[in-house]
């Protein structure tokens, strides 16, 4: 077996999905009597402001929104956030309120070994946050000891998120 095809296997074996795109909305959309897909196209203007609002470098030229509603009522906005952490992806499944703040973060995929993936205790710190400043590791966010990447990759893909939610959803409200 050569050197590659070892690497191969073993990232394949430490890879972990946690939750499929289905289980991952009905768990953070228990209540939800229906999911509403929308779909947009950032302009190049709104992608620019998302960028600064954020601090996030990806330019996201199709950005999908799962729309939970109970009746009438708006109960969040998920989106499906996969971003490269070191030299492999995560996917995370975040949740935005219609006040703009995170109300769910759920890890769905971590393809990094175990020892950097950051636990629900960890990822708990987001409940509530929003986009400002102070939404960083070190600041708002404490980093994960040994798992500073990590940390950092999803603090970025929160923070691309929220400032999306506020340029495609809450400016057009």
């Amino acid at each position: 077996m050569g050197p590659l095809l070892a690497v191969l296997l073993v990232s394949a074996a430490e890879a972990k999905v946690f939750y499929g795109k289905k289980e991952a909305l009905a768990q953070v959309f228990p209540d939800a009597d229906r999911i509403e897909t929308i779909t947009s196209f950032p302009t190049e203007a709104q992608l620019a402001k998302v960028r600064e609002l954020s601090g996030a470098e990806e330019d996201e030229k199709i950005v999908t929104w799962h729309v939970g509603h109970r009746g009438d009522q708006i109960l969040g906005y998920a989106y499906f956030e996969t971003h490269t952490v070191r030299t492999l992806p995560e996917t995370l499944l975040i949740v935005v309120s219609p006040a703009g703040d995170v109300r769910n973060l759920l890890l769905l995929a971590f393809y990094e070994p175990p020892e950097f993936q950051p636990s629900e205790r960890w990822l708990g710190q987001f409940d509530a946050a929003k986009l400002g400043p102070d939404l960083r590791v070190a600041r708002q966010i404490h980093g994960i000891t040994g798992a500073t990447l990590t940390s950092n990759a999803v603090t970025r893909g929160v923070r691309k998120v929220l400032a999306l939610y506020q340029v495609l959803i809450a400016e057009r409200k």
